[in-house]
């Protein structure tokens, strides 16, 4: 099982890894040769079009739990037939919200946009919808490789498709502008069903070739464990998609788009750390049956790792925003990169509440991730409208960050009261060093940004190279370095 958990991690680091580097090539392009207002137009209708979700009941999160609860008691005809009802009742109940939810959209545009970017906007509003109908019928089929733990097939799955999407975006964005990228996410959206259902096939040979079976029962289950995660999806539409409507209205298509970069390079980021954890929820749904008292240590080591793992790793990220600028951008872009660090504190606490989160999917206890993301939610529209009023873009960002926190820190605390992990501030202390140097590596690059045009070329060389050589220092040094390669080394003699 260890074996089995360490390669779904794996798989999940390197798609993180490859989709990263094709999205950040992706919005490259997109603002060489569209602008990066459009990037925002193009962010905002999609954030809006993602409240076709609220339609999906939570089936689509609730296939891994189910479908690993079933391949564990050697039912692979029932893990079959979730995963048919799930995808019926899908197909059936989003494309039946789709038409009514065009209209809603479409109303809504004109509060974020005007002229050109409005124009822009109603012209991809169908292709987007159209493209989250495929994507969430595909979540269904990569739940499907999740919940029989073979990740590594999903992980390759979606960097395929994230390729299949760079490719057709290069060849159509140039003649066809935003439609261009919107046709693309439909042909992606078209391959991940497809090809999905393939390889679920191939993982489960009692799957048929089309979706045929529904179940009436079944669903009645997984409507008890997908409530909880829709009501969690519908108040999660009120950060991201609410957010960058606040930053378009408030900031504009260009700080919306700056804002989707920056997300994205965060989340990215945070992928690298929180994918591997990801592996724990069908591999929790088996403790649960088995060693639910199991359940707890997992939660403890997570969190001594993350501890080592996210604090340099994002004291890096916040160090050298400067140079992401320039990667992504051409120039220091001072909106840009205030945004990127405001964003890598509030997502960098975030990461420490991914142990309580998947810990709770696994064991089918979520109502307390649906409380957390109730609190994001609504924090977030409240105060950002808010703040967004009198501050404009730094306002909404500043308030979807207070949102994020707070969130987190209660699923943390609520977790810790249930579960009783024996939080021990040894776990604390032993990371106190390296909780030094990172504090003072963003201070430093407070005191000299990274910012090519302005600085000096070697106190610019400077900020580049000192940052990663206190880090790695601190990294090298850590007695956790020591217990993780042990751990990779006993590995790799076992097998």
């Amino acid at each position: 099982m260890n074996r089995i958990l360490a390669r779904n991690a794996f798989a999940n680091v390197l798609q993180t890894f490859a989709s990263a580097v094709l999205l950040f090539a992706l919005y490259r392009y997109i603002n060489s040769t569209l602008g990066v207002a459009m990037l925002g137009v193009w962010s905002v209708v999609l954030a809006t079009a993602s409240a076709s979700r609220l339609a999906s009941l939570g089936l689509g999160s609730g296939v891994i739990h189910f479908v690993a609860r079933e391949r564990a008691r050697n039912d692979s005809e029932r893990a079959g037939r979730i995963i048919d009802t799930a995808t019926l009742t899908l197909m059936v109940l989003v494309g039946a919200v789709l038409p009514l939810l065009y209209p809603l959209v479409a109303r809504l545009l004109p509060y974020l946009f005007d002229g050109e970017y409005l124009a822009q906007a109603r012209e991809i509003l169908p292709y987007a919808l159209v493209s989250f109908w495929l994507t969430i019928i595909a979540s269904v089929f990569q739940g499907g490789l999740d919940g029989c733990q073979r990740m590594d097939l999903r992980a390759g799955l979606m960097v395929m498709g994230q390729v299949l999407l760079l490719i057709i975006a290069v060849w159509l964005v140039p003649q066809y502008g935003l439609v261009g990228l919107a046709w693309a996410q439909i042909i992606q959206g078209l391959f991940l069903v497809v090809v999905g259902r393939m390889l679920l096939r191939y993982t489960l040979p009692a799957l048929p070739f089309l979706p045929i079976r529904w179940s009436k029962s079944l669903l009645r289950n997984m409507l008890g464990y997908g409530v909880n995660v829709q009501v969690a999806d519908l108040f999660m539409l009120l950060l991201d998609p609410v957010a960058k409507a606040l930053m378009a209205s408030f900031g504009g298509p260009a700080a919306a788009g700056y804002f989707e970069m920056a997300n994205q390079v965060i989340l990215k980021v945070r992928s690298f750390i929180v994918t591997a954890n990801s592996a724990v929820v069908p591999y929790v749904a088996a403790l649960t049956a088995k060693q639910p008292s199991r359940v707890t240590d997992l939660y403890l080591e997570n969190i001594r790792v993350l501890i080592f793992i996210t604090l340099p790793v994002f004291a890096l990220l916040f160090a050298w925003a400067g140079a992401i600028s320039w990667l992504l951008i051409g120039v220091y872009e001072a909106q840009f990169v205030f945004l990127l660090g405001i964003l890598a504190v509030a997502w960098g606490a975030n990461i420490f509440a991914a142990p309580a989160y998947f810990s709770n999917l696994g064991s089918g206890n979520v109502s307390w991730n649906t409380i957390a993301h109730v609190t994001m939610g609504l924090l977030n529209a409240l105060i950002g409208w808010l703040l967004g009023s009198h501050y404009g873009a730094e306002g909404v960002v500043f308030a979807y960050s207070i949102a994020l926190i707070s969130g987190s820190v209660m699923l943390i605390a609520a977790f810790q009261k249930i579960n009783s992990p024996g939080w021990s501030w040894v776990i604390l202390r032993e990371h106190l060093g390296l909780v030094f140097v990172c504090i003072s590596v963003v201070v430093l690059s407070g005191l000299m940004p990274l910012d090519f045009s302005s600085n000096d070329p070697a106190l610019s060389a400077l900020s580049v190279v000192l940052s990663p050589v206190l880090l790695f220092a601190a990294f090298w040094l850590h007695p956790m370095r020591k217990q993780l390669f042990q751990w990779l080394l006993s590995r790799n003699e076992r097998r």
